[in-house]
C-alpha cells in the first residue's frame, strides 16, 4: 500500500540521516592501532589493523599505529584526520579482560592512570579539556553493529567505560574534532582482547582475540556501514 511505502520511505530516510555512509562509494576509512605499552613488546590493535587491506570492494582503508603518549596520540590523529579527511573513523585499543569486540559508547573528560604512557606521563584525575563536556558520545549506530558482529558469529557488546588512560584520552579527542567540524564523519573507539601471541603476558584465562578475528569484525562493520 501507498501507506507502507510511504513508511519504508521514512525509515531508509532516517537511516541515510543517522548512517550517511550507506550506499556511498569510495568511502574512506581511517582505522588505527596503538604502539606497545607496558610490559608487552606487541599490541592487539596495531597488529589487527596490520590485517586489513588497503581496499575493500570500493572503499578505502587507511591505516596507522598511534603512540601511547597523551597528547602525542591526539596530535598525531589530527594530522591524519586533517590529511585523509575520512568519512569513517575507527580507533581501536587493546583492554585485557575484553571477552570480544566492545565498541565504547561515550569518552569522559578525564585522564588518570596507574601506569605512565610510554613518555613517562601519569595523570590522576585531571581534564582532558579544560572547559570541554563532561563527556561526549560515539555517533556510530552502536546496537546496530553489535548485532551485525554477533550475527556472523563475532562475540560484541557495547562498553560503557572506555577508561581513563590514553584511549579514553583519543576517543575524546577524536569525539571532540568531530563536533568542532561541520562535515559528517561517523567515528568512534572499539577495544579488543589481547591476541594468542600475548598469552605469556597476562594472567592465565585472560581472553585473547587472534588479530585475523578481529580484522574480520573491522571489515563486517565496514560493511554494515556501507550495506
Amino acid at each position: 500500500s501507498r501507506l507502507l511505502q510511504n513508511t519504508r520511505s521514512c525509515v531508509r530516510m532516517i537511516s541515510i540521516y543517522f548512517n550517511p555512509l550507506r550506499k556511498e562509494t569510495n568511502v574512506l576509512f581511517l582505522i588505527t592501532g596503538f604502539d606497545p605499552f607496558g610490559n608487552s613488546d606487541r599490541n592487539a590493535s596495531a597488529e589487527a589493523v596490520r590485517c586489513l587491506p588497503a581496499m575493500l570492494g570500493d572503499h578505502t582503508i587507511v591505516t596507522a599505529t598511534l603512540p601511547v603518549v597523551y597528547d602525542k596520540c591526539a596530535d598525531t590523529l589530527y594530522a591524519l584526520l586533517d590529511e585523509h579527511q575520512p568519512d569513517c573513523v575507527l580507533c581501536l585499543g587493546q583492554a585485557a579482560g575484553r571477552e570480544g569486540i566492545s565498541i565504547e559508547h561515550a569518552a569522559v573528560n578525564v585522564k588518570a592512570s596507574s601506569i605512565p604512557d610510554n613518555a613517562g606521563v601519569t595523570f590522576s584525575g585531571e581534564k582532558i579539556a579544560e572547559n570541554g563536556a563532561e563527556s561526549l558520545p560515539s555517533n556510530l549506530p552502536l546496537k546496530e553493529l553489535t548485532g551485525a558482529l554477533r550475527e556472523v558469529g563475532i562475540p560484541a557488546k557495547i562498553s560503557y567505560s572506555a577508561g581513563t588512560y590514553v584511549c579514553n584520552n583519543l576517543f575524546y579527542h577524536l569525539m571532540q574534532y568531530a563536533s568542532e567540524h561541520a562535515r559528517r564523519m561517523l567515528c568512534g573507539f572499539i577495544h579488543i582482547p589481547p591476541n594468542e601471541s600475548q598469552k605469556t603476558d597476562f594472567a592465565e584465562g585472560t581472553p585473547l582475540m587472534a588479530s585475523a578475528e578481529v580484522a574480520r569484525a573491522i571489515k563486517a562493520i565496514i560493511a554494515y556501514l556501507c550495506a
